[in-house]
C-alpha cells in the first residue's frame, strides 16, 4: 500500500525524539540516584554490579512459547542507542517507559526474523548517545564509552547459550550500537569451530566492518552473496551526496547491497526492492512500500547509496545531512526477511548434505 508523506513524517520525527528525549526518562531513576557526582557513581556501578540475566526482567523480549513448539532457529538481538544524558553516560531500564521504548524498536528491527525463529533480546548497559558518537569520531578503535554493553552482550550470550540454546543454529541481529556490541562479540567469543559452525549469519546493520576487524579476528568473513552462511552481512545507508559519515569511509570497510546481495558497485533499481516498512511511536505500520528505492555499494567509502522515494524526509539531524542511519532496515524490511529465510534453508540444507 502506498503511505503519505506525513505518515514517513510521523516515522522519522518518532526515532528523532526517541533519540533525543525518550531515554532522558533515566534521568528521573537512573541508573544510580543522588550522587555529588552522578557520572562517576554511575560508571561504579555498572563496574561493580554485573547484570543478572537469569532475571527476565532483565531481557527485552524472549519467546512466548514452551521448549518443545520453539522454532529450529534462535535470533539473539542487541538493539541500537537509545539513551540520551547529560550525567549519565550508561544506559539502564528501570523505567518502565524507556524500558516500553526499547521493546518497541527491538519488535519492529526484529520484525523480519521473527515469525523464522525465536528472539531472545537482553537489554545492556549501551553508552550514551553524545557520548558514543564522540567515541565514534574521535576513537574509532576504542569505543570506551561502550565497553559496557560490549561486556553485557557478552554476558547475555553466555546465559542464553548455557540455558536456553538447545543446541540450536542462531542468527545474530544488531543495528547501530548492538551491531558495534555484537561485533566485539564476534571477535571475542567465535574463535570456537563449534560455535561458528552454529552461525547462520550475523547481520551487523549500521555498523562499519573492516579488513581490519577481519584481521583482527582471521575466524570471521564477510557475506560475498545471497545464501553465504556463517558470515557478517553489513551496510550502512546513506544518500548519494551524503555528508561525511562516522559509518563509512573508513579504509576496507565491507558492504553488501541488500536488494542484489552483491558487493560490487552494480546498482539494484527500486523495482527490487520488495518492501519498506515504516512504523509510528505505537508500532503500528503506517506504510509499507514496494518499489521504496534503489541502492548501490560505492566502493570508495564502503558505503551502501540509496535513492529513496521523498528523498530529503530521512535525514539525521545529530549525524548529518543524507545520513540514512536510522532507516538501515526499514528501507529493506521485505528484503531482509526474505534473505535471512534464504540463509538459514541453505544453513540446513548444506549441513544435511554434510551429514
Amino acid at each position: 500500500m502506498n503511505i503519505r508523506k506525513d505518515a514517513l513524517m510521523k516515522h522519522w520525527m518518532k526515532y528523532f525524539l526517541f533519540a533525543w528525549f525518550g531515554a532522558a526518562l533515566l534521568l528521573v531513576g537512573g541508573c544510580c540516584g543522588g550522587p555529588s557526582d552522578p557520572e562517576a557513581a554511575c560508571i561504579r556501578e555498572a563496574e561493580t554490579n554485573p547484570v543478572d540475566y537469569s532475571d527476565r526482567a532483565n531481557w527485552v523480549l524472549l519467546p512466548d512459547r514452551t521448549p518443545e513448539k520453539l522454532e529450529p532457529v534462535d535470533i539473539f538481538y542487541i538493539y541500537p542507542t537509545v539513551y540520551v544524558s547529560r550525567t549519565h553516560p550508561v544506559m539502564h531500564w528501570d523505567s518502565p517507559k524507556m524500558a516500553a521504548k526499547t521493546r518497541n524498536i527491538a519488535l519492529q528491527q526484529t520484525g523480519p526474523f521473527s515469525t523464522l525463529g525465536n528472539v531472545y533480546a537482553p537489554f545492556v548497559r549501551q553508552g550514551e548517545l553524545h557520548r558514543a558518537l564522540a567515541d565514534l569520531a574521535e576513537r574509532p578503535g576504542r569505543n570506551e564509552s561502550m565497553r559496557f554493553g560490549f561486556r553485557d552482550t557478552e554476558e547475555a550470550f553466555r546465559y542464553y547459550l548455557e540455558h536456553w540454546n538447545g543446541g540450536r543454529p542462531f542468527i545474530l541481529v544488531g543495528h547501530s550500537q548492538g551491531a558495534y556490541d555484537l561485533l566485539e562479540l564476534l571477535k571475542r567469543e567465535f574463535r570456537e569451530p563449534a560455535l561458528q559452525k552454529k552461525l547462520i549469519a550475523a547481520y551487523l546493520i549500521g555498523c562499519p566492518v573492516t579488513d581490519a576487524d577481519l584481521a583482527e579476528a582471521p575466524y570471521l568473513k564477510t557475506a560475498e552473496g545471497p545464501l553465504d552462511f556463517g558470515v557478517i552481512v553489513s551496510w550502512n545507508t546513506e544518500a548519494p551526496e551524503a555528508a561525511p559519515s562516522l559509518f563509512t569511509g573508513r579504509p576496507g570497510t565491507r558492504c553488501i547491497n541488500p536488494l542484489n546481495w552483491r558487493t560490487d558497485a552494480v546498482e539494484a533499481p527500486a523495482s527490487a526492492n520488495i518492501g519498506a516498512v515504516f512504523f509510528d511511536g505505537e508500532n503500528r505500520v503506517t506504510g509499507e512500500i514496494p518499489g521504496f528505492c534503489s541502492a548501490k555499494v560505492e566502493p570508495v567509502t564502503g558505503a551502501l547509496v540509496a535513492v529513496p522515494q521523498f528523498p530529503g524526509q530521512y535525514d539525521s539531524p545529530i549525524l548529518g545531512a543524507g545520513i540514512y542511519h536510522m532507516n538501515d532496515i526499514y528501507f529493506f524490511y521485505r528484503n531482509i526477511e526474505v534473505n535471512a529465510r534464504d540463509r538459514a534453508a541453505n544453513y540446513f540444507n548444506s549441513n544435511e548434505r554434510a551429514e
